[in-house]
């Protein structure tokens, strides 16, 4: 097989599966791990993929909501500093909205150690996961179960939020500027409705996500009442949250 072609086949995988690692492609094509970098970084370089540590994933479009798995893989340090962040802002006893994002799905674990939470989750894995846990009692949305993003989405899910009230919902976008978006309009309802349906509205962003569009807006900047960063934003971003009112950490 030529290189293009290879290069080609790898891009078509990883399109397929959303993210591959780079043990999988040595073993699926015949060739070296060190020739499968240099393939990666080539489609990373032509902004076909992005890579990660130890493989890579598709580069997704504004309007495109990337695999569970693959969204796992990306940003996996500024997620873990986000979750210990965001677990601070939780108290024994709190009814809790958790989107079915990555960010989500790393603040989970750090759930474990509080008593009498009930968390409401369209996040498939994050149910599954608390599920265990004897001080908490964890429910699931309903709805239209979501292909690899292993979440609800859909009329009945935000039918089912309609009746639900929350102390605090915490969620992620997809990109934020003075608007905060998602990447497709199911995940931009249900997030809405949580919002909606919650005291206090925490957003969990990394610093990647700024200054950044995506297809579908969730709403305005000034409707967040706290950002949680994974780090200290710019100064320009810390004069605009005073002056729309939100905090950030």
């Amino acid at each position: 097989m030529l290189k293009t072609e290879r290069q080609q086949a790898i891009l078509d995988y990883i399109k397929e599966n959303h993210a591959a690692s780079v043990a999988d492609l040595s073993k699926r094509f015949f060739i070296s791990e060190t020739s499968i970098r240099r393939d990666l970084a080539c489609l990373e370089r032509s902004g076909l993929i992005r890579k990660t540590y130890g493989g890579a994933v598709i580069q997704a479009g504004d309007n495109d909501v990337i695999a569970l798995d693959a969204r796992t893989q990306i940003e996996r340090e500024a997620k873990a500093i986000i979750a210990r962040k965001a677990a601070e802002f939780i108290e024994n006893g709190d009814v809790i909205f958790l989107d079915s994002s990555s960010t989500s799905g790393a603040l989970a674990p750090f759930l474990c150690r509080y008593t009498n939470l009930s968390i409401i989750t369209h996040g498939l894995r994050i149910a599954c996961e608390l599920a265990d846990s004897p001080n908490l009692k964890v429910y699931s949305l309903g709805g239209l179960v979501m292909p690899h993003a292993f979440s609800t989405n859909g009329a009945l899910t935000c039918r089912i939020l309609g009746d639900i009230r929350a102390n605090k919902c915490f969620i992620s976008p997809k990109a934020v500027d003075q608007n905060v978006y998602c990447g497709n309009e199911e995940e931009a309802a249900v997030r809405r409705m949580m919002m909606n349906q919650s005291k206090h509205v925490y957003l969990m962003c990394n610093l990647q996500k700024l200054n950044r569009q995506a297809a579908f807006r969730l709403c305005n900047l000034s409707e967040i009442e706290t950002i949680i960063f994974d780090q200290q934003p710019p100064q320009q971003w810390m004069d605009m949250l005073q002056e729309r009112g939100v905090s950030w950490v």
